[in-house]
Order: structure tokens, then sequence, then C-alpha cells
């Protein structure tokens, strides 16, 4: 009988081992991931804390002879409005294959789109790979008159409107961290996974007109991104959130997003907005930027006080 039971006790011990050995603790893919970017290089990893000299203008507005020869061009539009015009040597490209060719680049990458939005969101997404990427300040809307597509969308509808408020902010917010499951363990891997999910949500998932912000803003966390100075002093969307530039940190506001429910960030002219989100999406928010900012939606006021818009260099 005490050989049966030791020979019980063995063979239990024996299955206790294997079933422990198969055993792996779960990963925090945001942690591993968030803790890599926040202590990588400012001029990559954390470039969504820095954006120094990001976007990038020369010459006269509307003047078509700028070549940017220091850079490497990557053009985000469609092959129609690329043949119709383009910066010279520069290259046609989507998210989907700017990786490829940024792969080529010998210099510093200038991204290139129709209004500086879509640009400002890829050069992002480059910046976190290690790639020297910048915006082209309102896209080819500003190298020349014939491609603006600003004009037609500034507007100062809401600056008189009930929900533009110029009141105090509201208390922050502080909500969970994102839950990621790429099925990666290292941070580099998760990396790109969330980088792919990045590509793959614009602009349909990331993009909000000013109409429908404004219409549907109780169905939103919002967030504006501009100093307390300019909240209170410009106005806001009433019930949004004050959080000041280059603070999007675990340190300090990542907390106002919520990780479950759908954001709105939105800035003077959707592209500050636009290179943000990127990063956020890539850490597992789900938050949309305002389509041209408040240009959209305050232009009057943004001109009056001298802030970043788009200048209307060609006229109304």
């Amino acid at each position: 009988m005490k050989k049966v039971m030791s020979l019980f006790l063995i063979v239990s011990l024996f299955a206790f081992i294997g079933c422990g050995s198969d055993e792996t603790e779960e990963v925090n893919e945001f942690e591993v991931l968030v803790n890599y970017l926040e202590k990588g290089d400012m001029d990559y990893q954390g470039w969504v804390n820095n954006l120094d000299g990001w976007i990038l203008h020369e010459g006269n507005w509307g003047d078509s002879t700028q070549t940017y020869d220091d850079y490497y061009i990557l053009d985000f539009r469609s092959e129609e409005s690329f043949n119709q015009m383009h910066i010279p040597n520069a290259h046609r490209v989507t998210l989907a294959t700017m990786f490829d060719e940024a792969a080529k680049a010998d210099k510093k990458i200038l991204c290139v789109c129709y209004t500086g939005q879509t640009a400002a969101y890829a050069h992002m997404l480059l910046r976190l790979k290690g790639y020297e990427a910048y915006n082209l300040k309102f896209g080819m809307s500003g190298y020349a008159k014939s491609l603006d597509k600003w004009t037609s969308n500034c507007s100062s509808k809401f600056s008189n409107d009930a929900n533009w408020v110029t009141t105090a902010s509201p208390t922050l917010p502080e909500f969970d961290y994102p839950k990621l499951n790429t099925g990666k363990t290292e941070a580099k891997d998760i990396l790109d996974a969330r980088i792919q999910a990045a590509i793959e949500a614009w602009p349909a998932e990331m993009l909000i007109t000013a109409d429908n912000a404004m219409a549907d803003k109780d169905d939103y966390n919002i967030v504006n991104y501009w100093s307390e100075t300019d909240y209170i002093g410009l106005g806001h969307i009433d019930g949004s959130y004050q959080v000041t530039p280059k603070t999007l940190k675990t340190s300090e506001n990542l907390k106002v997003f919520d990780p479950k429910g759908e954001n709105i960030l939105y800035c003077y002219t959707g592209q500050t907005a636009a290179a943000s989100i990127a990063y956020l999406k890539v850490l597992g928010y789900d938050v949309k930027s305002i389509k041209f900012g408040t240009s959209a939606m305050i232009w009057d006021k943004l001109n009056e006080a001298g802030k970043p818009r788009w200048p209307k260099p060609y006229g109304d």
C-alpha cells in the first residue's frame, strides 16, 4: 500500500510540475509598448510630446517653384492628383506602402497630401519607426493655388454658437489604460502590429466633420488640445476638456482618453491633432480629429487673434 501511495505521489508531482511549466505569465502589451515609447528617443518614439519643427513651408504661399531638394518626398494623394501636379522627384505612396518607400530614402522625409492632415498622421507613424519625417504645412494647398482645398473648408459658423463657450475646463477624467491583444510580447513587435492597425483605420475611423462633432458632442469624450489661455480666450466646445499640448504621457494626461469609448481631439487646423491621434491609435485608443480643426468652426476668431489657421492667401 505504501508503494502504491508513493507511486501516486510521484505521478502527481510530475503532473503538477508539467502543468506548471505550460503556464506563462500574461503580458500587459500596453505597458510594454508605452514604456518603450516613453523611454525612447524624443525625436522618434517620444515624438508626440516633442513635435519641434515638424511642419514645414518654404517660399510664398502658392509658390509652386519650390523643390524641397533637401527632402525625400512622399506624396499621399491619388494617382490622378499626383499626375496633375507634384513636387519634383516626389514619390507617390499610400499609408500601406510608405514604409517600403521610406526604406529607400537617403535624406530626411517630407510627407505631402492635400491639406496636411493625412501627411501629419503618416509622419507620426514614420517617426515611431525611426524615420526623420516632416509634414508639408497645409499640404499641396499651400504649394499651388489651383490645388487649394482649404479655403472652401474654412468657416466661422460656430463662433456665436451656444455650444461654443468660454468656461473653465471641467476636471480631467482618469480612465484605465487600453488593453492590447496583438499576441506579441516584444515592444517592437507590438508596435508593428499597432502601426498596421493605425494604417487600416485612416481616414474612415479617424476623422469627423465639425458639424457632426457639434451635433453629437454628447456622444464623445472631447479634448481640446490648446493652452488654457486659448481654451478660455478663444472658447471651446461645451463640455470639452483642456489638455496642454505635448503632455500625452502616463505621468501627465494620457488617462483623459476613454479606452472603451469614442474620443475627439481637436486643435487649430487638424494637423497637430492628426499627428497626435496616430500615436494614440497605436496605443489602443479610438480618437478622432475634427477635419480642418477649428479653422472649420471659428476661423474669424483664429484670424483676429493671430492663431494658427489657414491664412487664405488666395482670398475668400
